[in-house]
């Protein structure tokens, strides 16, 4: 069956209400947000992070330079897509993989015979880096063609399952060099990538620990904010004061990039997943599963009584997560952003086969189109 959708101008883009939805829009009395790609553009920092911590570490292994910057919002962007990567450290040590066993054979041969990093290499991986990304490529393809994708242990699962004897021993030694799956400051690729986004003292305030691999200015400083005050004084105007955030990050870093903003949400009832892996052990601390699990977006439901929740996301996990809350529990509707994507056109075309209520091309826009719902 065709799903139809009657298009919607906005300040910001084309937006499109899927017909029959206006009903289940309309009806929404809470409204729960994802952080990243809907409040703030993280496109500069968290996915900058990632470029920089897969292009250290294979530096740190291999003594070479990868040169991937115009490769990887592609590679990024096809993993996410699989709804099993909301987890950055996860996305990083999958491309590490990946990459790692797209290297010419002279490489990966170094690699295993190696007592210790960076191996020694005669030339540049400059000259291969066409061939090596055709091949990173195809291993992602078919990797997003099996079903199940969900984080670092389906990237484990399919090396032991569609790859060489060979490739799944070079896949051993990255991990073991990462060091994860893990959480800092024991995995070497997760201390590194937190370090590098949050910065030293940022770092050391959320693990109590004095940074070790990365001196320089955390990349959270990139972060864009996507919304204003007026926005979400508008916003909240629509669902009665009943805002709350959904997010993969630990609070703290929500606090710093949305600074006095964060005022306008419900933070008793908002769950900020990050919170478990940054205070995995302490008593107290709070652990809800990672998206898609339902369980953080069933908690902002009964914290707010709600009946019929809008959750604004902008990635597949957060549209999967979406669905098993209404598969389980009751009504959630949801509302696609697809303004802070790698590829909006892709993005688009995704949420219209998922058959979402609401596409926006920025959360901005979501009061306009709430007001003229009413007027209907």
């Amino acid at each position: 069956m065709t799903i139809r959708y009657a298009p919607v101008g906005t300040e910001h883009g084309p937006a499109w209400i899927r017909e029959g939805s206006e009903r289940a829009l309309g009806s929404t009395d809470v409204a729960a947000f994802d952080c990243d790609g809907v409040l703030v553009d993280t496109r500069n920092s968290y996915d900058v992070t990632t470029v920089r911590v897969v292009e250290r570490l294979i530096g740190e292994m291999l003594g070479v330079r990868l040169p991937w910057k115009r490769e990887a919002p592609r590679l990024i962007h096809m993993l996410r897509k699989t709804g099993g990567f909301n987890n950055d450290w996860d996305t990083t040590y999958a491309l590490c993989l990946f990459i790692t066993c797209s290297m010419p054979m002279r490489f990966k041969e170094a690699l295993a015979t190696a007592r210790r990093f960076p191996v020694t290499l005669i030339g540049e991986v400059t000259a291969a880096v066409p061939a090596v990304f055709s091949e990173v490529n195809r291993i992602i393809v078919e990797y997003v063609s099996t079903k199940g994708q969900v984080g670092h242990s389906s990237a484990d699962r399919f090396v032991r399952e569609r790859m060489s004897p060979f490739d799944q021993r070079i896949c051993d030694l990255v991990r073991a060099y990462a060091g994860y799956p893990g959480s800092p400051p024991k995995s070497r690729l997760a201390t590194l990538y937190d370090e590098m986004y949050h910065g030293p003292a940022l770092f050391e305030e959320l693990y109590g620990v004095e940074p070790k691999y990365f001196s320089g200015t955390g990349l959270i400083t990139k972060d864009r904010v996507l919304v204003t005050r007026a926005d979400l004084r508008r916003l909240a105007e629509c669902f009665g004061d009943k805002l709350a955030i959904d997010t993969g990050r630990p609070r703290k870093a929500v606090e710093y990039s949305l600074r006095n903003l964060l005022s306008f949400f419900d933070l008793d009832a908002s769950v900020f997943i990050g919170d478990g892996e940054v205070g995995r052990g302490r008593e107290g601390v709070p652990h809800f599963e990672k998206k898609p699990s339902p369980t953080s977006l069933l908690h902002v439901i009964d914290k707010l009584g709600s009946s019929n929740l809008l959750y604004v996301g902008d990635s597949a996990e957060d549209v999967m997560m979406a669905t098993e809350v209404r598969t389980s529990s009751g009504d959630v509707t949801f509302a696609g952003v697809y303004g802070s994507s790698h590829d909006a056109r892709d993005q688009v075309e995704f949420f219209r086969r998922e058959g979402v209520e609401l596409i926006l091309p920025s959360v901005r826009d979501l009061p306009r189109i709430y007001r003229r719902l009413a007027q209907n």
